[in-house]
């Protein structure tokens, strides 16, 4: 029976008079600094959401029972749970087990040494890969590593280095595993670097074309269906550590709905799913776009919750980031910028009038001033008889996005999702457009200026890092990972405008505002306690952030067990158990 809590405390309902019920959880002895500018140090959590802000710690502690569990948050920020309004979370679980990160590393020398370790530990037929989310900046030797060095430290084992979507690298036994031979012909717009001679050296480059990297990355052995969930696991835990609650997942290439879903699907259907995702669904197959959205429109709703362990824990929210293949663009700044298809605007228009027609919030992959403006062009005709603001619509990435165009995404009713590509990819974007058009890539405070709705994401796990502070960081200072300064004061943000936007402002990509994002009463209680005050903190701290303790619907699902032994939770060993997982994480 529900029971409705009257403004004493008590109700009579049918005669008979309850007690208000208690607290679930009080945290207390924090720094919360609220989006209004209020300053707290303790709240009380019921039922799954946030319940009173206190400036008294023992007010709240002198209302506990003793089933209320009671976090001493030990003077540390407690901030509402990240909300990554762009990550690919659900491939990233895919592949998590198999893949050696050099997220944070801080030489290419180390890079390699990995490499090298955990050739000693593959079983033969299986590869060594590190797939995206660092910048060759970011090493002291700031370069790539060449093929002879990934063959020397993994003579007898296929390695595969991707560097975001701009290129790759393979060793020896990596050119030998694909048969990639001098007569081996690369995907159209990509190529294989040669000798004097004609023969491959192992390097690929997408130029501008992604397809090479897609087809190789597709061509390496995948996880049983037990070790996927067990991947989905580790990975999650890893956002977890992160202080991430909430993601919005772009769908991704090589990655089929619902087939390739089935671990997150099965986490979620048992209520192991440990954080909020928001699926945008991507279509596989170029020309079969319409049939694709058709099929997935016949079977589920915009908004619908796949299972009901947590509000809104598993969603199908709508279509994208790619809605039809003639009508996106590659992010690849090593590379001249591509044109769209001469059939964009004809394959697009039936795409995004489907999902008006059907109520589907969509997305956009659009990285360029030029592609977006013939988007818009097809959109303000279309707006013309089905009005583009009757759906939440985003344009995902925007880099060189224009003040005309953001004029006119503003008057169409449009959002712009932002990520921290820039930090990873600056330097090449310097070195091809110049420092002018840089400064303003993206034009991320104009956005915001504008009143347009702007959310913060990663994109990782291939074209930037998962680690949202990698890309908080660069919101705030303007710099890459590999400390390049790419904008004045002009267009960085203070820190509590860009916490904002990794947490209540991306709430809008899935239509919840107005219930997460914020630690406030009423609101999901999904939060995190962080290792450092990151509103305070020494900027170069910044990308050592983590969570010592994260709460997602009411519930702990992360603790580092040195901060909060009494609330550790256990975790199982990656599998494989050659996993990198169980010897850098």
């Amino acid at each position: 029976m529900n029971i409705v809590k009257g403004i004493l405390g008590t109700l009579i309902l049918y005669g008979t008079t309850f007690a208000a019920s208690a607290a679930d959880m009080i945290v207390h002895n924090a720094k919360i600094t609220t989006y209004d500018g209020k300053e707290y140090t303790a709240f009380s959590v019921e039922d799954g959401r946030f319940k009173n802000l206190s400036t008294s710690s023992q007010e709240l502690l002198g209302k506990a029972t003793k089933d209320t569990i009671i976090i001493n948050a030990q003077q540390k920020r407690v901030i509402p749970g990240i909300n990554d309004s762009h990550l690919h979370v659900v491939r990233g679980g895919r592949f998590y087990n198999l893949e050696t990160r050099w997220e944070g590393i801080d030489s290419l020398a180390q890079g390699i040494d990995m490499i090298r370790q955990q050739a000693e530990r593959t079983p033969k037929g299986q590869w060594v890969r590190v797939i995206g989310g660092w910048s060759p900046y970011q090493f002291k030797e700031k370069r790539m590593p060449t093929p002879n060095e990934l063959t020397k430290a993994a003579p007898d084992t296929p390695v595969f280095v991707l560097h975001l979507y701009s290129g790759g690298v393979l060793n020896k036994k990596a050119l030998d595993v694909l048969n990639i031979t001098k007569d081996t012909v690369a995907p159209k717009g990509s190529r294989y670097e040669r000798d004097s001679e004609g023969n491959p050296t192992g390097r690929l480059i997408a130029d501008p074309n992604p397809m090479i990297l897609y087809k190789t990355i597709a061509a390496l052995p995948h996880m049983t269906q037990q070790e996927q969930m067990n991947s989905s696991r580790q990975y999650y835990r890893k956002l977890l550590s992160l202080g991430v609650t909430s993601v919005i997942d772009a769908g991704g290439g090589g990655h089929v709905f619902p087939e390739n879903y089935q671990a997150s699907t099965a986490l979620a259907a048992t209520g192991e799913l440990p954080i909020r995702v928001s699926n945008y669904l991507f279509p596989q197959k170029p020309e079969q776009e319409m049939k694709s959205f058709m099929d997935w429109m016949s079977n589920y709703r915009s908004n619908q919750n796949l299972h009901l362990h947590m509000n809104d824990g598993y969603v199908i929210e709508g279509g994208g980031e790619l809605l039809a293949w003639k009508a996106s663009d590659y992010e690849n700044f090593t590379s001249s910028r591509p044109e769209l298809h001469v059939d964009a605007e004809k394959e697009l228009e039936q795409v995004v009038r489907l999902h008006l027609l059907q109520k589907w919030p969509f997305r956009l992959h659009a990285t360029y001033n030029e592609s977006i403006d013939r988007m818009l062009d097809l959109f303000e005709k279309i707006h013309k008889t089905q009005p583009l603001n009757s759906v939440r619509w985003v344009l995902d990435h925007a880099e060189t996005i224009s003040d005309k165009n953001l004029t006119r995404v503003k008057s169409l009713g449009g959002a712009i999702a932002v990520q921290g590509r820039m930090a990873f990819a600056g330097e090449d974007f310097l070195a091809r457009y110049g420092k002018t058009q840089t400064e303003r890539t993206p034009p991320i405070k104009k956005m915001i200026e504008m009143g347009i709705p702007v959310g913060l994401g990663t994109d990782g796990t291939r074209v930037s890092s998962f680690n949202p502070w990698a890309t908080y960081y660069w919101a705030v200072s303007g710099k890459t990972v590999g400390d390049t300064q790419l904008y004045n004061k002009e267009n960085i943000l203070d820190r509590i405008t860009a916490l904002k936007l990794f947490t209540s402002r991306s709430a809008y990509f899935s239509g919840e505002e107005l219930v997460k994002g914020q630690i406030k009463e009423g609101m999901y209680a999904d939060f995190s306690i962080l290792n450092h005050d990151i509103l305070n903190v020494n900027e170069k701290y910044l990308l050592k952030t983590q969570s010592i303790l994260t709460v997602v619907d009411g519930k702990i699902r992360f603790t580092d067990e040195e901060s909060f032994p009494e609330f550790h939770i256990s975790q199982d060993k990656a599998l494989p158990e050659w996993s990198p997982v169980n010897h850098f994480d």
